[in-house]
This record gives structure tokens, C-alpha cells and sequence, in this order.
């Protein structure tokens, strides 16, 4: 049998199974290309292991997690969020994503350049899980994705779906 180190034991989904063979997600939602090209360049130089998918709109994410509450997709580790986008914006998004009763308890962590207490609080409202302003230095950025990653390493996740 072959020895697994702790941090494959460690990667399970929302739905609590160990995952072994396939990694779930960290997912971003940002119009900006740039921005997310600038985190998925970060995430690589990390060495994270999760694949990072990228959506440049609410509406599309929202399908994704529509074939995830039925069994297509599996559901991602945690959300990047934006606030700013011009077709649906982040709090849309989120009252969206926390008025289905299947997709309500997603992991999703704003990540814009609104450092606007009004934003904030209504972020907070609809239950992320944290508000972070988006850095202006790759060295900062990437910290920020190590210390997410960290973070979902040290928490349990739910025994079965919410």
C-alpha cells in the first residue's frame, strides 16, 4: 500500500469525503482578466495543488453550481468573489448563491478592491466567510493564498451535505 503524506488525508469536499485521486477547486469570479490572471499566476507560484478554475461572471458560476447540486460537478474548496462586475455583481451573486437551499452553505471569500464599509457589512450579511482587499504586491497576494490554504488544511468539513 502506498504511503500518503498528510496534506492528501487532509483534502476533503463539503460533502466530507476524503478525496485521494481528484482535488477540488479553489474558484474565482472576477470580470477583470487581468486580476485573475494575476491570481492564478500567484496560485501556480505557490505550489497549491487544487486545480483553480476561473469564471468571469456571476451567472455562469452559478450554473457550475447548479451541476454540482446535481451530482455533475464537484462542489469547489472555497469561492474568490468579487464585488465590482457589471452584469451581476458580487452581492447579487451572493444572495443568489445563499437563497438556494443547496448551494447556500458555499465557502465564499470576497476578493475585490472595494474597501467600502457598506460593501463589507452586506458581504458579511449574506455570510462569506471573509472580506479580503485585493493586494497591490504579487508577494502579499500570494501570502494570501497560502494562509486560505492553510486555513481549509486545519478546518473539518461537514460529515454530509447541508
Amino acid at each position: 500500500m502506498m504511503a500518503m503524506d498528510k496534506a492528501e488525508i487532509k483534502r476533503k469536499s463539503i460533502l466530507g469525503a476524503v478525496l485521494l485521486l481528484t482535488l477540488i477547486a479553489v474558484v474565482m469570479v472576477d470580470d477583470e482578466d487581468f486580476d485573475t490572471y494575476l491570481v492564478e499566476r500567484s496560485y501556480q507560484k505557490s505550489n497549491l495543488d487544487n486545480p483553480f478554475l476561473a469564471f468571469n461572471d456571476g451567472p455562469p458560476f452559478l450554473q457550475f453550481m447548479e451541476d454540482v447540486k446535481n451530482g455533475k460537478e464537484q462542489a469547489p474548496l472555497l469561492v474568490l468573489l468579487d464585488i465590482n462586475m457589471p452584469r451581476m455583481n458580487g452581492h447579487e451573486f451572493l444572495a443568489a448563491l445563499r437563497d438556494s437551499e443547496k448551494l447556500k452553505h458555499a465557502r465564499v471569500f470576497v476578493f475585490t478592491t472595494s474597501d467600502s464599509k457598506k460593501d463589507i457589512d452586506l458581504a458579511y450579511k449574506n455570510n462569506v466567510s471573509g472580506y479580503i482587499v485585493k493586494p497591490n504586491s504579487s508577494s502579499v497576494l500570494r501570502n494570501i493564498l497560502l494562509s486560505l490554504q492553510n486555513f481549509w488544511d486545519i478546518c473539518e468539513n461537514p460529515s454530509e451535505a447541508l
